[in-house]
């Protein structure tokens, strides 16, 4: 069970960071959208460019950024075993300045893959 569950994790880690990474890194909306879940794709498409994700749908720019995340973080979103609740730790510059910020995400299980389905709004992070 160790090995399956430590999959799952690496499977939820991956989906997360390989979004951010295509958004903010590689500047590829498509590439991103293979790790959205259909919902938070749908949303992508109708911003329909990178610079307009990161300002309407994250509310953040980043000129380089490293993107890791708290392990300890991982917990079921709304008691769903196929939703989950994960942060996000950002740690970048902008315009020359620093900017550190933490994101809560949800991701879900679709097509037996995670995908990543909400940026939940961290003006309400407990």
């Amino acid at each position: 069970m160790g090995q399956e569950a430590s999959h799952e994790t690496q499977s939820k880690m991956h989906a997360a960071l390989s979004f951010y990474y295509s958004i903010y890194r590689e500047n590829n909306l498509s590439k991103a959208k293979e790790f959205a879940s259909q919902r938070l794709s749908q949303l992508l498409e109708h911003y329909g460019s990178v610079s307009a994700v990161q300002r309407y749908v994250l509310n953040r720019y980043f000129d380089r950024v490293e993107i890791s995340i708290d392990p300890a973080s991982f917990d079921a979103y709304l008691n769903r075993d196929d939703e989950q609740r994960v942060t996000l730790v950002f740690d970048g510059r902008y315009d020359g300045e620093m900017v550190k910020d933490r994101r809560d995400i949800v991701l879900v299980k679709e097509n037996n893959a995670w995908r990543v389905d909400q940026i939940l709004d961290p003006r309400y992070r407990p």
